[in-house]
């Protein structure tokens, strides 16, 4: 084998990360007047999280070098070198706040770019940052040329991770990760030798700090090689009859389980071994692990799976075992959360291998709940799936013919219950076409478009009829949106809000005609605040806002109003044309739940929402130089509103990242020498321009911290200088209320503190 060239990575690391000093590190500002603008500032707060994102894509790279070389398991000198970079950057990792207690590495195989083959498509997941094979190329064009090589090195380790056959690889992390680092790279140098011990059946040689280790390799309860037994046998220096003992005991109690009736299930002896107190207490736990099909189920150890879903792994194993990308594969047909974005042809892949878990789980006869937990999942993600994907959808029904003869069925053969679902979802995207064209032309409805209907939103037939008619009455024969017929017909259409919403914001919105888009966009004003169940309004809203975070569109401002009336409890906001900057102030009506849902989402796609931001604001410069977009024709006025719709968002929900953007959006605004002042339109824009400023600061003095009132209060020293932006007696009256804004801004501070 030829020598392992040197990994010179945490160097680099230590250098970024000590640069953006981590997440809870706050703003440096290295303009000349000690300001950046927004442009620049969300660059640095997406630096921030690339600095996690370069620690974590290390940790891949490093850790799939264990994989590739089997010699790593004897004392080899690039093997030292290797573990002292690992363990530095998983040292960093453990020391951050909100990483869940671990690293997670696993399978997808729905790759964002079709030049990633699904074999090498892994992604990385630590606390709320994900890290795949689309935003790694992100982080190294953010940053020095240094980092080019970040997205070769992450697919280098996904190839790595496939050949293995990884599904997936956890990594436990602390802040005292110290004093476990010996376990660490023991069970490292075991997997080094696993996969050549396993095809010989000889025991893993290991050398654990001088001396040589035999590791038996380890059978499960199905007699297949297990890695996580392996690794519990080494690091606890068990021999190969005492983990056979363990395992049997283990495996008859499991069964006893069953027998019994118990709810209690398990994803196999190794996972059921580590919640059995008697064994806990006498074994340590491998810090990590290989292959363990329970963090494919979740994400953290403190996550509670259900008896149904444990027992689907169990079958998704006993039918893939020998796969484990195929075994991930199974799970993500039933559960996967990703079926909104998915294609044609992934699509197809899932139906099928879904069919076959059916088809298994057909063959457990005393287990009736398994199909049940089947269709049911299946069905719920089917119903995410984009009409046009499922227009071009063809599947077959099994006959079962093949599968008596002992064949596999042809790829687009599925379950009959399947099929069935298929056709239902084929005829509801049919019946939805009739209800969009029925605004602009007249549309005959049949007996089977309501029977669809009424099963899609799970009412009477005879309901289904009157909601058609309820919802063609708010258009006129001319296709003119009718306002009032639509709050007529809110009572009726609040009664589906689950499906209503949905509907009306995917398929409605953009059929009216230009001159009733907003008047359409204000009406489900009123349906959203008489809405029981919020949250999968706030829900779609916020996909949507993020799902092209390339471009803005008309209803991105109506998207982020609806997402402040959810969030805030007050209700007479629907009377409003805007949201009230006010309601900033009164946090004791926001919402807590949906708030903290929508920072949590926020956290979790800060990736797409950062790029929708730096959009936003980017279209503003061109609006504001231009008059309007150039492909939209979005005027300033209308993006100004969505930057002031955006910041009372932020306000309301809180968050690293909404105070970083609020922060430098009070910063640039709140300085008369930045660009946003300087172009051809912002004369005519200066009041909403100084308006932003005002909710900006607003939000920074409900979010900020003391290390603010500096800066903000910098800003009053302006005031002269934003006078002289316009000679117009309104302006300079609207200037001097800018020394009233920061101070109370600083008070909101200082009385939180």
């Amino acid at each position: 084998m030829e020598e392992e060239r040197d990994i010179e990575l945490d160097p680099e690391a230590q250098q970024l990360f000590e640069q953006f000093g981590g997440l809870q590190a706050h703003q440096k500002f290295g303009s000349p007047t000690g300001m950046e603008d927004l442009a620049h500032s969300l660059l640095a707060e997406q630096k921030r999280h690339d600095a996690v994102r370069i620690l974590m894509i290390q940790a891949t790279y490093l850790l799939s070098r264990y994989l590739v070389n089997e010699d790593f398991s004897a004392d080899h000198q690039q093997e030292g070198k290797v573990f002292e970079q690992l363990s530095a950057v998983l040292g960093k990792m453990g020391r951050l706040p909100g990483h869940l207690g671990c690293m997670l590495i696993r399978y997808r195989g729905t790759p964002p770019q079709s030049d990633i083959p699904d074999k090498f498509d892994y992604e990385v997941v630590f606390g709320h940052h994900v890290v795949d094979g689309a935003i790694a190329p992100n982080v190294a064009r953010r940053n020095s040329p240094k980092w080019s090589k970040l997205p070769d090195q992450l697919l280098e380790a996904s190839t790595l991770l496939a050949d293995y056959g990884v599904n997936n690889i956890f990594i436990r992390l602390s802040d005292r990760l110290a004093g476990d680092l010996p376990d660490y790279r023991l069970c490292l140098k075991i997997l080094s030798g696993f996969r050549q011990s396993r095809q010989t059946g000889q025991p893993i040689g290991v050398d654990d700090n001088g001396q040589r280790l035999m590791v038996p390799i380890i059978n499960d309860e199905n007699l297949y090689p297990d890695p996580n037994l392996t690794l519990m046998a080494g690091l606890n220096r068990l021999s190969a009859k005492s983990m056979e003992r363990l395992v049997d005991k283990v495996d008859q109690w499991m069964r006893q389980q069953v027998a019994s009736a118990k709810v209690r299930r398990y994803t196999g002896v190794y996972n059921a071994a580590l919640e059995l107190p008697k064994v806990r207490a006498q074994v340590k736990s491998p810090p990590v692990e290989l292959n363990n099909i329970k963090w494919l189920l979740g994400e953290s150890e403190s996550q509670i799976v259900s008896p149904e879903k444990l027992r689907i792994a169990q079958l998704a194993l006993e039918l893939a075992g020998a796969s484990p990308q195929k075994v991930a594969k199974m799970i993500k047909s039933v559960y996967a959360d990703d079926f909104a974005k998915i294609n044609t042809f992934l699509l197809g892949e899932r139906l099928h291998l879904s069919s076959d878990l059916l088809h298994a789980a057909g063959q457990a006869n005393k287990e009736p709940q398994l199909t049940q937990e089947l269709l049911g999942n299946l069905q719920v993600r089917l119903d995410q799936v984009k009409d046009h994907v499922i227009d071009d959808i063809h599947v077959v029904e099994d006959t079962g013919t093949e599968r008596s003869a002992g064949k596999t069925p042809p790829r687009e053969a599925v379950d009959s219950r399947i099929y069935r679902m298929v056709s239902f979802y084929k005829g509801r995207s049919a019946t939805r076409k009739k209800m969009v064209g029925m605004v602009h032309h007249p549309i005959q409805f049949t007996d089977q478009d309501y029977q669809i209907l009424a099963k899609d939103f799970r009412i009477a037939r005879e309901e289904a009829e009157a909601l058609v008619v309820k919802l063609k009455g708010c258009f006129s024969i001319e296709g003119r949106f009718k306002k009032s017929a639509f709050a007529e017909a809110v009572p009726l259409f609040r009664q589906y809000e689950q499906k209503i919403f949905q509907f009306l914001w995917h398929h409605m919105k953009d059929v009216v005609v230009p001159q009733d888009r907003s008047a359409f966009l204000n009406a489900l004003q009123g349906l959203t605040t008489q809405m029981n169940q919020p949250k999968r309004a706030l829900k779609i809203l916020l996909e949507d806002l993020s799902s092209d975070p390339a471009t803005v569109q008309f209803s991105d401002n109506k998207a982020i109003m609806l997402a402040n009336l959810i969030v805030h409890s007050d209700k007479s906001l629907t009377d409003y044309d805007i949201t009230p900057e006010d309601i900033v102030l009164s946090r004791h009506k926001i919402d807590t739940l949906m708030a903290e849902y929508a920072a949590w989402r926020i956290e979790k796609d800060h990736e797409a929402f950062s790029t929708k931001i730096q959009t936003i604001h980017k279209k503003l410069m061109e609006a504001l130089q231009l008059g309007e977009t150039s492909g939209q024709r979005i005027p300033a006025a209308m993006l100004l509103n969505l930057e002031r719709e955006l910041y009372i968002f932020l306000s309301l929900v809180g968050g690293d990242t909404s105070t970083a953007i609020l922060r430098s959006a009070a910063f640039e605004y709140g300085d008369p020498r930045s660009e946003i002042f300087g172009h051809k339109e912002s004369p005519n824009c200066m009041g909403p321009l100084l308006q932003n400023l005002r909710v900006a600061l607003r939000g920074v003095g409900s979010l900020g911290t003391m290390e603010d009132v500096p800066l903000i209060e910098s800003i009053k020293t302006q005031e002269e200088t934003f006078g002289r932006l316009k000679n117009d007696r309104q302006h300079r009256a609207q200037v001097r209320h800018i020394t009233e804004w920061v101070d109370e801004a600083v008070k909101l501070i200082k009385f939180r503190s």
